[in-house]
């Protein structure tokens, strides 16, 4: 059974729900330089700290993808990721887990995906 697609602004509300929680929980950094966040590494694990890259690459991009109505290449599944990064955090994150396991969940029933990049 598929999920009824999310309105673009509930989108918009979630990712904006979850900056805050990065900020109330204290994960929030300051812009990293041009050159950490022109890394080619995934997730900028060479550059950037898990949390930095969801505040200053993740949540802007996929702003950014749901404003100019562009497709995602493959379904959406950075909870798991945000779960094992978090586990050696000393900050409360599990409202932040739900809400990036909400964000899979909605932007996966959001987008379009052909049946061969379903998970």
């Amino acid at each position: 059974m598929s999920l009824k697609a999310p309105a673009p602004s509930d989108l918009f509300t979630l990712l904006d729900e979850i900056a805050y929680t990065l900020r109330e929980i204290g994960l929030n950094t300051e812009r990293p330089s041009d050159a950490a966040l022109a890394s080619t590494a995934p997730f900028c694990f060479d550059t950037l700290e898990f949390h930095a890259w969801l505040e200053w690459v993740f949540l802007p991009r996929m702003q950014q993808t749901i404003e100019h109505e562009r497709n995602l290449a493959a379904p959406c599944s950075i909870a798991p990721l945000a779960e094992y990064q978090f586990a050696t955090y000393a900050e409360p994150t599990h409202h932040l887990l739900a809400l990036l396991t909400e964000l899979d969940t909605q932007i996966n029933a959001y987008f379009d995906f052909p049946a061969e990049n379903q998970i």
